[in-house]
């Protein structure tokens, strides 16, 4: 058995698992199904001392993809996806590491690791399990709170790339197209968007779901509602972040999420 087999065997194992309301039950794929983002998935990986602390209770659909490379490959798991930080729960990030190595582009192979995007943005992430003449089948976790299989077609702008995972004894820093994948255009870093008043989408509600995770209330004092809208509330739980984030840099303190902002959020919020 490959290496992309046995990641693919892992992935379908898990189709029908369905996420957790509560920090219960998270190892019967059926009870105590809900929409709180708990799993066994964030579980284990906290418990390998993966990432840069316990991811349960966030979105999983990355957290998921790592799991299962996690049980096929154990604490080699992370060299094979090209994870050089703890930053792997984060879909850009994640997209992030395999370009660095120049290991993402937009021709697929079985055992990649997909990903998708919304208006520009790095939003969702599965395992490509097959791949066919104008499609891609996959298995993604948090599809509809649940693990699932789905298929997409090449041509569909939610289709973002591929990463491309270092199996079978290859080493970093190699081109992916030793496999006949070709990479399009230059090696760069995922950006993620400046945020500030008025921003909406997937990435603002990234933001939030960090802060509300944190603990960090709007601005009334009450948790922080997810929706995606970067309003007056939001702006001011942004601020309370940047004020424990950076207590001694006022001028850090403008209610806007930039790079220093995201990088705090994602590694000293934890």
């Amino acid at each position: 058995m490959t290496d992309a087999e046995k990641l693919i065997a892992v992935a379908l194992a898990e189709v029908g698992y369905r996420e957790k309301a509560t920090n219960a039950s998270l190892d019967d794929p059926q009870a105590n199904h809900g929409s709180g983002n708990w799993t066994k998935y964030a579980r284990d990986l906290a418990g390998a001392g993966y990432y840069n602390g316990n991811k349960n209770g966030f979105e999983w659909c990355d957290v998921f993809a790592d799991w299962c490379f996690f049980r096929a490959f154990g604490p080699d798991a992370q060299r094979i996806q090209c994870q050089t930080g703890p930053l792997g729960a984060a879909v850009p990030f994640s997209a992030g590491y395999y370009q660095a190595q120049g290991r993402y582009d937009r021709t697929p192979r079985a055992g990649d690791q997909a990903f998708f995007q919304e208006n520009g943005a790095l939003v969702h992430t599965g395992i490509v399990i097959e791949v066919t003449a104008d499609a891609v089948v996959t298995v993604e976790g948090n599809a509809g709170d649940r693990v699932a299989r789905r298929v997409h077609p090449l041509t569909d702008s939610y289709v973002a790339g591929f990463g491309h995972p270092l199996f079978d004894g290859e080493k970093g820093g190699q081109e992916a197209g030793s496999s006949g994948a070709e990479r399009v255009g230059p090696v760069q870093w995922v950006r993620v968007a400046l945020l500030q008043r008025g921003s909406a989408g997937p990435q603002v509600k990234a933001v939030q779901r960090l802060l509300a995770g944190a603990g960090i209330a709007d601005g009334e004092g009450k948790a922080l509602e997810i929706d995606g809208q970067f309003g007056a509330r939001t702006a001011a739980a942004v601020i309370a972040a940047q004020k424990k984030l950076f207590p001694a840099e006022p001028v850090q303190w403008d209610g806007q999420v930039g790079e220093r902002t995201w990088t705090g959020l994602l590694t000293g919020m934890g």
